[in-house]
């Protein structure tokens, strides 16, 4: 069986159209009818969130044609996605039973009803990737908001605020180069850096994260992720299917870190949010 086949079994495994695994994955309908035809083939971050989608492995998609992976990284090493600094492996020095008994721990003191975010569309150019609010609620009452406080080009300041409106952190988004670099600050904690930034030596984009002990598990642009403080589990975030703007379930599984945890989840979304609109265009 080739990968198009592989692909198209699936989505139709799940329910899916060919537009809708494309709104899940990023790229446009008539990408997906290119794979399931055989006229082109995925780029590397495109088999890993359809992979994740479908529960299977990378090898299994592409099993039976060998060459097909070669040929994604040859023509897409640029866009490799590599999670860098103080992040654990899923796997990984017991990484995955952590994972289950601290989310046993948060089911059992009812932390309360997740979170839930929609992006709205970024003002001016995606890559000064510039939004006025964004809000998060939680059983339909405001729980976090990020409020646009500076923007100049490629910069720009956010504040972090509680559902009182109460100022609990904030986000600075300067540029390294050409990409975009995110620095939270909250009240108590380091400071925690999100960067992102193409390796020319190693044909390569890296997410690097500094600061607080923080560690990702999980694919940042795929479906779900976890974020970690010194071991510790402290947010699950979930991309929910939507037809229109992106939709986030964020679960802040420690009460004695929420801003912490939001800011850094923020941090993430805001760069999946760039990837989309800029990274996301091979294969078109």
């Amino acid at each position: 069986m080739n990968v198009g086949e592989q692909i198209r079994r699936g989505r139709e495994a799940l329910g899916m159209s060919q537009a809708d695994l494309a709104d899940a994955i990023w790229v446009s309908r008539n990408t997906v009818s290119n794979w399931e035809t055989g006229a082109t083939t995925p780029d590397i971050q495109s088999f890993v969130l359809m992979s994740a989608l479908f529960g299977v492995t990378i090898d299994e998609m592409v099993k039976g044609d060998e060459n097909v992976m070669a040929r994604a990284v040859a023509r897409d090493r640029n866009r490799l996605l590599v999670v860098g600094t103080g992040v654990s492996e899923p796997g990984v020095q017991g990484a995955g039973s952590k994972r289950v008994v601290a989310a046993e721990a948060a089911g059992a003191r009812d932390a309360g009803a997740p979170i839930t975010l929609a992006m709205p569309e970024p003002q001016g150019s995606v890559v000064f990737g510039n939004y006025e609010r964004i809000d998060a609620v939680r059983a339909g009452m405001p729980e976090f908001r990020l409020v646009r406080t500076f923007a100049l080009f490629s910069m720009s300041d956010y504040r972090i605020e509680n559902g009182a409106g109460e100022a609990v952190g904030a986000i600075h988004r300067g540029r390294a180069t050409f990409d975009p670099v995110y620095q939270l600050r909250v009240p108590g904690f380091e400071r925690v850096q999100v960067r992102r930034e193409w390796k020319p030596g190693e044909f390569r984009t890296v997410y690097t994260i500094e600061g607080e002990g923080i560690g990702v598990e999980g694919a940042v642009l795929g479906d779900e992720f976890s974020i970690w403080r010194h071991g510790g589990l402290i947010a699950m975030v979930t991309a929910l299917r939507s037809a229109g703007r992106p939709v986030f379930r964020i679960e802040l599984e420690d009460e004695g870190v929420r801003p912490l945890a939001f800011g850094v989840a923020m941090m993430f979304l805001l760069l999946r949010d760039y990837d989309r609109h800029w990274v996301r265009t091979s294969g078109e």
